[in-house]
């Protein structure tokens, strides 16, 4: 059975959080005829800017809309800053009434957290805009670090390119891992992101490190992630005294060069665990673990978690 999919854009919307999740969801249709069906709302058909300036036509105003599965709220600079008034704001509900599912990308959660102002809601939104939605709208719960949440029927993503992992995610549920995973690879995605993985990740944070001579240590250590890797080794490969190379370590990323080591090891581990395409004995020996009861200590030390709960 098709499903009818809404994408709801006002002006200054992001066009990724508009065209990274419609195309995933078209994408299916490749393999599933009429899996499912997109069209592009607004508050009245005809052009709608982005926030790059480009215009884009919604197909239908949204209070024509009649049947729907599922609404999705696309975010940008436009979206964020939206003060719905009464009449929109009924609109807008009378349609996520309808809805199976209510999806927002990005920044379309602050358009949910007006939508659902009298309900209290768990929603994230893009990192760097989250203490602004907790701050502007006390009635929802912000959760900060997931790429996507669900809280009953509404889901909400981190944005951009998360939209695109939160579209594989449904596609996974209405029509299994198979598809949604032919889905991924025709898009040239890497793997399906789990919605519990982090926004901005500790190894985006140790790439970005001010001090350049340390940026190319996370590519040796990926390079040579299953053998046994000292101190000493990475501070030979920095040409400085492990001393000197400690000094270095704390001052810009706050940890020692050994945990740099173990928090290397145990996001690759994280990633391989999500891709689904190895067993944890031989996880652990790829991000070099001599057995897996030393690597599942470790894992869950870094996670909070096992392995075999990460990967389920």
């Amino acid at each position: 059975m098709t499903k009818r999919i809404v994408f709801f854009i006002a002006d200054g919307f992001q066009p990724l959080d508009l065209f990274g999740p419609l195309d995933t969801f078209v994408e299916t249709n490749t393999f599933l005829h009429d899996a499912y069906t997109c069209v592009i709302a607004s508050f009245t058909a005809g052009e709608i800017k982005s926030s790059a300036g480009h215009r884009v036509m919604a197909d239908i105003s949204i209070s024509e809309l009649s049947e729907l599965d599922y609404f999705v709220v696309c975010g940008g600079s436009g979206t964020r800053t939206l003060k719905l008034t009464t009449e929109q704001t009924l609109i807008l509900t009378q349609v996520c009434d309808k809805a199976e599912k209510i999806i927002s990308i990005c920044t379309g959660a602050f358009i949910l957290a007006q939508v659902f102002c009298n309900e209290q809601r768990r929603l994230t939104t893009h990192w760097r805009h989250c203490h602004s939605l907790a701050s502007q709208h006390k009635h929802i719960s912000v959760e900060t670090e997931p790429l996507f949440i669900n809280d009953s029927n509404v889901w909400s993503s981190a944005g951009i390119l998360s939209g695109v992992d939160l579209a594989l995610e449904l596609i996974k549920q209405d029509y299994g891992n198979t598809v949604a995973s032919a889905v991924s690879k025709e898009l040239v995605v890497y793997l399906q992101r789990k919605g519990n993985q982090q926004q901005f990740s500790d190894l985006l944070q140790l790439q970005s490190a001010q001090n350049i001579r340390l940026t190319p240590l996370l590519d040796w250590v990926l390079n040579n992630i299953e053998q046994k890797i000292s101190v000493e080794d990475l501070a030979t490969q920095a040409c400085m005294s492990s001393r000197q190379l400690t000094r270095m370590f704390n001052k810009h990323l706050k940890i020692s060069p050994a945990a740099f080591i173990a928090k290397v090891k145990l996001h690759r581990a994280k990633d391989m665990l999500s891709e689904g395409s190895h067993s944890l004995n031989a996880i652990a020996r790829r991000v070099g673990f001599t057995n897996y009861e030393s690597f599942r200590r470790a894992f869950e030390r870094q996670f909070g978690l096992s392995p075999s709960h990460y990967s389920s």
